[in-house]
């Protein structure tokens, strides 16, 4: 405190200079300057364009009333908001994650050249004159008409007006080096999906979002078109699989596409970074994912990066020669450590081995058979490559020596193929039956003590009984996203069904996921301003060691032990939030992600009650509210079954009871209290 008291001169200061570019005066500075600078800077231009404000304090923009009687936005956007790709399969590969960032300031810049890419630029809505006052008052204009059915239609002008407000912002960072215009312009996107801001408007948030999807699925098609597979793809990040084998050649090849892409002048404010690598990646999806971790340049010592060539040569003779017993015991540790930094670190990442039993090691088992694949098929890609390395000796060494570039393999080789299959057949599956018919016969107990001992964490919703079941379909829904060993998995999966005394097509040998999924799409930090889509159920940065504490130190991120009561009180006083940002590590705003969930309820519950009805037989809509049978004489049913709402319901309620959220515990109780056909 002393020390924040001795620098207020320079705080205030700092306050002076941002007031005097938002020309505010200093006492009216609130609590998010941001926000409400990005409100000051709309309302003037609005005010400018002689357009009338509907500033509320609400979620729902002033439109007179109108907004009363029409829920259509605030029950469509949220469910149409995720936009994600997923490719699931094994990639013998380097894979590279890239961070995707200014997204939205790019697509609301280059409008006009998305609509120029689906050749609608003459007919976009863009183009539409404003509506008077006058033709408003009497029901006149084009945009009146498309009012009715989407409420986005009269928008046109606004949206024209918010692209000149950051245009404004970026000209004032390239022309001036502002750093409060660049301030506002990270926050842009924060401001327009905040329903906390006076002007929020759930029309032009839609439609900028619509353009962003447009601009996201022109991106995708443009890594195609370059060569690369999409593994994984969100607004926010994307795994690419560059069909290089060494590291170098890969994060070369991402960089010359990354470069290429934003030199286009419809990706060009894109900022595309690299966070991480694989060297082999097993991938299932988002939560479910395991693999090989390559080093970034980063992450790799200078001297490492940048060989010398005479050291080369030096390393060259040596390695030829046999140790020497009079080396330097300096030497012998740089050995040692560099031998250390040489093995690979595999990384598991899988949400389905929390939903088996730790009773008979099983998830131990679990995480030692699938990192053994991989690590196995890891090596056997090393040694081919080794082996295909011009001039190679039998000679061992103990580093890589070869200043050649290797001539690289192709994706899959017939060797390595047959490793794979050979692997399935003979020792992992002699593995298998014999962890298989220990769990068998350890947890045969009844079936209310098996049942017992699954786990429940958010997200469950399968009755779990026989763990020696739900074991062999993990570790083989694991092994199968590999396409070349399909055949071998699936006689695995057979044999080891008829060990527990099940067939391979009965229903309970079918995978299922155990996790259900509720995503809150595009999560803001409020400190770095960094977006990702946070997964309630199966948030793959918190707590991965799986103690059933989800608080963590915000300095070094240890798990607390939650049963000391001391350090549980001061873990409950300023940590109360299991989940963090993966870019600062600040926690997020737990009552914030409650009252989301609750806004989200009242949405689904309010988007089933106004539902329409619609034919068993033609499909139609009801167009009456009068008619009891369709005009093919079909009868009437609801477009959203009670049976997904009810799961959906069940889910809240998964995570409101693990997470300690008492007021959406109980709004998901009285929902169900007062609908009894939906079975808790």
């Amino acid at each position: 405190m002393i020390q924040h008291y001795l620098n207020v001169d320079i705080i205030l200061n700092g306050y002076m200079e941002q007031c005097r570019y938002l020309h505010i005066p200093v006492g009216n500075m609130p609590k998010d300057v941001t926000l409400f600078g990005c409100d000051l800077f709309f309302a003037r231009h609005l005010h400018k364009h002689n357009h009338v404000l509907w500033c509320s304090p609400t979620e729902r923009p002033d439109l007179g009333g109108k907004e009363a009687d029409d829920n259509r936005l605030c029950t469509e956007l949220e469910e149409s908001t995720s936009c994600e790709l997923n490719h699931p399969g094994a990639f013998p590969t380097v894979c590279v994650e890239l961070d995707i960032a200014s997204l939205a300031v790019n697509t609301i810049i280059e409008s006009a050249h998305v609509n120029d890419q689906e050749g609608a630029s003459a007919v976009s809505f863009d183009t539409l004159p404003q509506t008077s006052l006058e033709e408003m008052v009497q029901g006149q204009g084009a945009a009146t008409y498309l009012a009715s059915y989407d409420e986005t239609a009269l928008c046109s002008a606004t949206f024209r007006i918010l692209k000149g407000m950051v245009q404004g912002w970026v000209r004032d960072v390239t022309h001036y080096n502002n750093v409060f215009a660049d301030n506002q312009i990270i926050h842009f996107y924060r401001w327009l999906r905040s329903s906390g801001a006076m002007l929020y408007d759930p029309a032009l948030r839609r439609t900028l979002h619509n353009m962003m999807k447009k601009v996201f699925m022109q991106l995708i098609a443009e890594f195609k078109r370059l060569g690369s597979t999409i593994v994984y793809a969100n607004f926010n990040r994307m795994i690419l699989c560059t069909k290089k084998r060494r590291l170098v050649d890969a994060l070369g090849y991402v960089e010359y596409i990354t470069n290429s892409i934003k030199s286009r002048e419809l990706f060009h404010l894109i900022d595309m970074t690299y966070e991480q690598c694989w060297e082999y990646l097993v991938w299932l999806d988002q939560a479910n994912h395991g693999g090989i971790k390559g080093k970034l340049p980063s992450e790799q010592p200078l001297e490492q990066s940048q060989p010398d060539p005479d050291k080369e040569a030096m390393r060259e003779d040596t390695d030829t020669e046999e140790d020497d017993p009079d080396k330097p015991d300096d030497e012998v540790e740089v050995l040692n450590k560099s031998n250390e930094d040489d093995e690979p670190e595999i990384e598991m990442n899988w949400n389905i081995m929390q939903f088996l039993p730790e009773a008979g090691a099983c998830q131990t088992n679990f995480n030692m058979i699938v990192a053994g694949y991989i690590l196995s098929i890891y090596n056997n890609m090393q040694d081919e490559q080794r082996r295909m390395t011009p001039g190679n000796t039998p000679v061992k060494r103990r580093h890589n020596s070869q200043s050649q570039t290797p001539v690289v393999p192709p994706e899959t080789t017939p060797s390595s193929v047959s490793f794979a299959q050979d692997l399935i057949q003979g020792d992992l599956a002699q593995q298998m039956f014999a962890i298989t018919q220990k769990i068998n016969k350890k947890l045969s107990g009844s079936r209310n003590t098996t049942a017992a001992e699954f786990p429940q964490p958010p997200g469950s919703h399968l009755q779990l009984k026989n763990p020696a079941l739900e074991f062999v379909k993990a570790i083989c829904k694991v092994l199968s996203l590999d396409s070349n060993i399909n055949l071998q998995v699936t006689k695995m999966k057979r044999d080891l069904l008829k060990l527990i005394g099940l067939g391979e097509f009965s229903e309970e040998s079918q995978f299922k996921d155990p996790c259900l999924s509720h995503v809150l799409t595009e999560v803001i930090c409020k400190h770095c301003n960094h977006v990702r889509d946070l997964d309630l159920c199966r948030d793959p940065y918190m707590n991965k060691d799986g103690t059933g504490c989800p608080w963590s130190c915000i300095q070094c991120h240890n798990v607390y032990d939650i049963t000391q009561s001391e350090c549980y009180i001061y873990v409950m006083v300023f940590f109360r939030c299991p989940w963090s940002c993966i870019q600062c590590h600040n926690v997020y705003d737990i009552t914030e992600i409650e009252q989301n969930l609750l806004d989200s309820i009242h949405r689904k519950s309010m988007g089933y009650m106004l539902q329409d009805l619609k034919c068993t037989k033609c499909q139609g809509v009801k167009e009456d509210n009068m008619a009891r049978y369709c005009a093919c004489a079909g009868d009437f049913e609801n477009s959203v079954d009670i049976d997904e709402f009810a799961q959906k319901l069940r889910t809240f309620k998964g995570i409101a009871s693990h997470y300690n959220m008492i007021l959406l515990q109980e709004t998901v109780n009285w929902i169900m209290k007062m609908n009894p056909q939906i079975k808790s």
